[in-house]
């Protein structure tokens, strides 16, 4: 069907060099669960923005923390003020990751959770929240997929492996299957991580990088998108 785009900006801006500053990306948008007005954006290294006018006017959240990139977001379906973020650019390393941070006012303020990382090699993307138990949380790191069922107090790793460039995604109807790629893997889960299956039928055998998606419109579908080496 055809669908109608409107541009929300920014529309200008001046050109400092050979590369179009100021015009960064974004590497995660999210919209509330309980508030389609209220949105997310989490960018590689210019912190977490915050939308409650449906994307007309923007605050930033996350100007003191001491890493502010940002990967993955997820809010808590029962409490709007419960955010949790998945820290540093886990598409071009430019700002490497401090591990899992959570807000209960909104995003006003933050703490550490208990997945935290040190040095500079670590990388987080993906961070799904279970909507039938929200204490229990997927996040994808360059460590490996990291579980809580705690809100956040501890976790522990569920499958070792790189899968911050990759996806989780949430079956749709039935939460508790979670499918994830890494950069040349396809993983499913029917326990919310407790354990995984690795599935190759189908698949190619030689991927450089891969994306995955679902659909509502049949809870069957799986979207994988490869590139080659």
């Amino acid at each position: 069907p055809t669908s109608i785009w409107e541009p929300v900006g920014p529309l200008n801006h001046i050109n400092t060099g050979s590369w179009s500053s100021g015009q960064g990306r974004a590497n995660v948008v999210y919209v509330d669960p309980s508030n389609e007005n209220t949105i997310y954006i989490g960018t590689p290294a210019g912190g977490i923005w915050k939308s409650t006018t449906g994307g007309t006017n923007w605050i930033p959240l996350s100007d003191n923390l001491p890493q502010i990139g940002v990967s993955g977001i997820a809010v808590d379906p029962t409490n709007s003020d419960i955010i949790y973020i998945a820290t540093g650019d886990r598409d071009a390393s430019n700002s490497y990751s401090i591990g899992v941070m959570k807000s209960t006012d909104g995003g006003l303020t933050w703490d550490t959770t208990g997945l935290t990382f040190t040095g500079t090699n670590s990388f987080a993307g993906d961070i799904v929240i279970n909507p039938t138990n929200v204490n229990e949380l997927l996040v994808a790191t360059s460590n490996g997929i990291y579980k809580t069922t705690n809100a956040g107090t501890t976790w522990s790793q569920v499958k070792a492996g790189s899968f911050s460039q990759g996806c989780i995604r949430l079956k749709p109807n039935n939460p508790n299957t979670v499918y994830v790629v890494s950069e040349n893997r396809f993983t499913r889960s029917t326990n919310f991580g407790s354990t995984f299956t690795t599935i190759t039928t189908g698949l190619p055998s030689n991927s450089g990088r891969m994306l995955l998606d679902v659909t509502p419109a049949d809870e069957n579908v799986i979207y994988i998108l490869s590139a080659d080496n």
